[in-house]
């Protein structure tokens, strides 16, 4: 058994046993993919970065009867830091596991970086030689992302067509991402015939993600209405 499914299997476990539980920081194929994995009946899933369209998210799984749960969350904030890059290697030398970090949010005098609230924050990390100290707030106090329900008339359910709903674009420019494998359908690659349906997510590169929440049927001339849950960072 992989690594992903035995999360998957873990994650459905605790969930169907009543209990709420989480996965760590995911990127987001490995998010995507395992949401509809966890899902069973009595049991859902959902994921969350600290912030409508982060990259990196936690997934929770729950009981039907628990209506909502979400991870618990910070922001560590560095003062004078600027790249992610180095920001994140320079926690990794404090001890931090790779997985216990979400996404990096740049400020204009410093970075702030997504982290479980349950992980132990260093006093301080080095950067460039110099030691610097770190803040930790409420993941609140990030200003990113934006999220919006939208209720869309399209022609079909194909991923194409419905990313160029969910983001305002053109649908030949969103096909040209598709092809260049800069889309995703649940942590796989789309490709320009894929079709989406309720529940699942799709994770375009560089925009953000939507989910298919519900189908309502379809109109006189055959198009579809569908609402869409759309997060861009």
């Amino acid at each position: 058994m992989s690594d992903q499914a035995a999360l998957a299997t873990s994650l459905r476990a605790e969930a169907g046993g009543g209990r709420v539980a989480h996965s760590p920081f995911l990127e987001p194929a490995e998010a995507d993919a395992l949401l509809p994995a966890v899902r069973a009946p009595g049991v859902d899933a959902a994921a969350w970065g600290g912030f409508p369209g982060a990259r990196r998210r936690v997934v929770t799984a729950r009981p039907d009867h628990v209506p909502a749960a979400t991870p618990a969350l910070v922001a560590w904030y560095v003062a004078g830091a600027h790249d992610p890059v180095t920001l994140r290697a320079a926690l990794r030398a404090a001890g931090v596991a790779a997985d216990a970090l979400g996404d990096v949010v740049g400020h204009t005098d410093g970075s702030s970086v997504v982290a479980l609230a349950s992980v132990a924050a260093p006093a301080e990390v080095a950067l460039e030689g110099v030691r610097r100290p770190l803040e930790v707030a409420s993941v609140e106090r990030i200003a990113a992302g934006s999220r919006k329900r939208l209720t869309a008339v399209v022609p079909s359910l194909r991923v194409d067509v419905l990313g160029a709903r969910a983001f305002g674009v053109s649908r030949s420019w969103f096909a040209k991402g598709v092809a260049a494998g800069h889309v995703r359908l649940n942590g796989r690659p789309a490709d320009k015939g894929s079709e989406a349906e309720a529940g699942d997510e799709v994770w375009a590169e560089g925009l953000g993600r939507f989910r298919v929440l519900d189908l309502h049927g379809t109109t006189r001339k055959g198009r579809a209405r569908v609402e869409l849950e759309v997060e861009r960072g």
